[in-house]
């Protein structure tokens, strides 16, 4: 692991060399006060030499200004070299992580996914900006106040150091038992995390109060608060104890050197003995930083191996592309052989080889019962899912990217992101013009509802769209389509919410924006149809019949029977006319 972070500091080895020199020359600085303290009150002050005073006296002051404009230079180092490491960090797990199939997000979910890219990765920006310089001026410091105490006293800076060996042997067990217990804390925030999206988003809110549980919410909630409550406590009381020990052990020290120069040291001068015990005391004072600071040190590493954890998922290379190729003009032909798909650990198949043709700018309505494999069917026609087996080819071409460059799925469950109305239209061009934005919302029947807005068209639609009403969500999700740049649409369930008569409307509407596309409608509730419509219907996975509307119709099969569930004993169905 310490090779994986070296390598992120790669691109600022010159400025970490040059931090590290910086270090190093405020070390001395800050060292040099107390050595220049001994000449002070061994010769300066007895003989009354005030020129040697002033000189000297000077040249404690000239030190401490010098390392205190080194120190804020070299901070600021840190601190750019820092946010520049976590910068990259959090842009490698984004890619990452939007880089995996669809099942990863179920599997991980929203708040396991946000404590990586937040949390965790604060934290490592935390010990690369903080800790680090801390441990990289208690090292120097070590150094340079040790070789002035080998000066003064080789046995007493001895004795120190060994101590000082004896002390870090035993932060290391409590160190052990902290990151053991900062891997536990990293879980359970994630788990509150998930809890405040589930609860206290606006479904969440929706859900708890109409289930009348939210007493169960909150319990859930208090319990792991109180779980984080006491596994915070057990961590700082083991890093407490760890510095109690060491300071109680270094406050002895001073009267040790006071000791040992009246007795075995007769030959040590006052001056020394002084400066022995401050040096001494900045000796004790990285020692005990440093070992506070591996509480800290085994908290980051436990987060920089969740981090880890996410740096090395495989991902799909075409997922990673910043922006596809233009789009070719006209209709498209998706052709499906023998494909079979099985999501992860479920029980059974969604599709099981599935043989299909959407021919150039057809019309295909995809039909079944609940649980046919519909949704699975469109998510492999848009290239979100690649099947397990057999293969989906587009004009020949076979692979989810090029399927992802020119097919637009219009899902169900429409994501709307937490702004304007406008914000949410224009996601799907850059170049929206006022022009665009009216002529949508009026093919979708949306201009009287957003006039209505007190901003109109500029109106936060707050989160997940909660100002609009299921079926408005839906015909937004729609008007976004509308402004995108493909060769087939697939429209899954995206007028479950509506009532027929608007349903008819968009469906309408679909049909006249896809005459030089290919359209593919995913409905459980069958829509207006033409005649020359394609129908395929599934059962269990599987293509139980396929061919086109007014075959179908009177073939007393799976579609007839889909028909008469939905309309009666109507012998056809009215088909739509070319104004509609």
């Amino acid at each position: 692991m310490l090779r994986r972070i070296g390598v992120r500091f790669r691109p600022y080895r010159w400025q970490i060399a040059c931090s590290a020199l910086m270090v190093t020359v405020t070390a001395v600085l800050n060292t040099l006060a107390p050595l220049m303290l001994q000449r002070i009150i061994d010769h300066a002050l007895p003989r009354h030499d005030v020129r040697l005073l002033v000189v000297l006296c000077g040249l404690m002051m000239g030190a401490g200004v010098l390392a205190s404009v080194i120190m804020i230079g070299q901070s600021a180092l840190i601190y750019r070299i820092a946010q520049g490491v976590s910068a990259r960090l959090r842009i490698d797990v984004y890619d990452r992580v939007r880089a995996q199939p669809l099942h990863f997000y179920s599997e991980r979910g929203q708040a396991q996914i946000q404590t990586r890219l937040i949390s965790d990765i604060d934290g490592v920006d935390q010990f690369l900006s903080g800790t680090v310089q801390q441990i990289l001026a208690a090292l120097t410091t070590l150094a340079a106040v040790g070789t002035a105490m080998v000066i003064l006293s080789w046995q007493l800076a001895l004795a120190c150091m060994l101590m000082a060996g004896i002390l870090s042997l035993l932060n290391n067990r409590f160190a052990r038992r902290r990151r053991a217990l900062a891997r536990v804390r990293q879980g359970l925030l994630t788990k509150v995390l998930r809890y405040v999206a589930e609860d206290l988003s606006w479904s969440g809110v929706l859900l708890g109060r109409t289930m009348r549980r939210t007493g169960k919410q909150r319990e859930r909630f208090a319990k792991t608060a109180e779980e984080i409550r006491d596994v915070t406590f057990r961590q700082r009381m083991a890093g407490i104890s760890a510095y109690a020990l060491i300071g109680t052990s270094f406050a002895c020290v001073p009267p040790l050197i006071f000791l040992a120069g009246g007795t075995i040291g007769s030959g040590i001068s006052v001056g020394a003995v002084v400066v022995l015990v401050m040096l001494q005391t900045r000796l004790a004072r990285p020692i005990q930083g440093l070992l506070r600071l591996s509480g800290s040190l085994q908290t980051s590493v436990a987060m920089f191996e969740r981090v880890l954890e996410y740096l090395d998922l495989d991902t799909d290379d075409h997922l990673l592309l910043p922006n596809p190729s233009p789009v070719p003009t006209g209709p498209a032909h998706i052709r499906l052989r023998a494909v079979s798909y099985c999501y992860p650990e479920a029980s059974g198949p969604a599709l099981t080889l599935v043989d299909a043709d959407f021919t150039p700018g057809s019309v295909t309505v995809v039909t079944g019962r609940t649980g046919s494999g519909k949704s699975t069917l469109a998510l492999v026609l848009a290239g979100l899912i690649a099947p397990d087996v057999g293969s989906v080819q587009l004009n020949d071409d076979g692979g989810p990217a090029r399927l992802r460059a020119e097919v637009t799925l219009v899902a169900q469950h429409t994501a709307l992101q937490h702004g304007t109305v406008r914000d949410n239209v224009s996601f799907a061009c850059d170049d929206l013009t006022q022009d665009d934005l009216d002529r949508v919302l009026a093919a979708t029947q949306l201009e009287t509802v957003v006039a209505r807005l007190p901003e109109a068209a500029d109106t936060s639609i707050g989160a997940e769209g909660f100002r609009l009403s299921g079926g408005e969500r839906q015909r937004l999700g729609v008007a976004r389509a509308l402004l995108t740049r493909c060769r087939v649409m697939i429209a899954d369930e995206a007028t479950s919410s509506l009532d027929h008569a608007t349903a008819d409307h968009i469906h309408a509407v679909l049909r006249r924006h896809c005459r030089d596309k290919t359209l593919v409608i995913i409905a459980h509730r069958l829509p207006r149809m033409e005649p020359d419509d394609r129908v395929i219907v599934l059962d269990h996975g599987r293509v139980v019949e396929a061919g086109t509307h007014a075959t179908l119709r009177d073939a007393e099969g799976p579609y007839s029977g889909l028909l008469k569930a939905q309309y009666g004993e109507m012998p056809e169905m009215p088909g739509v006319s070319s104004s509609s």
